[in-house]
């Protein structure tokens, strides 16, 4: 991998990002945490619903996600 395509943190460049913050009460981070067990990441998951509600609204377009899709089906 060349080094321009790496930023400063060693993570391939995607998109420019906006460093956020939000207060979630514990008992819903836990819920949130518990249901992106199936994704990379808790940001990942939180990102794919904000993105599948814009969908919904049509403010998004399907093909402007930049969340990876995942429906996994849990064996039980």
């Amino acid at each position: 991998m060349l080094m321009d395509k790496v930023n400063k943190g060693g993570r391939p460049v995607s998109e420019p990002t906006s460093v956020r913050s939000i207060r979630l009460p514990d008992r819903l981070w836990k819920l949130v945490s518990k249901a992106s067990e199936g994704n990379r990441s808790v940001n990942e998951y939180i990102v794919s619903l904000m993105e599948n509600e814009l969908i919904k609204k049509k403010v998004l377009k399907k093909s402007e996600r930049r969340s990876p899709v995942t429906s996994m089906k849990r064996s039980q």
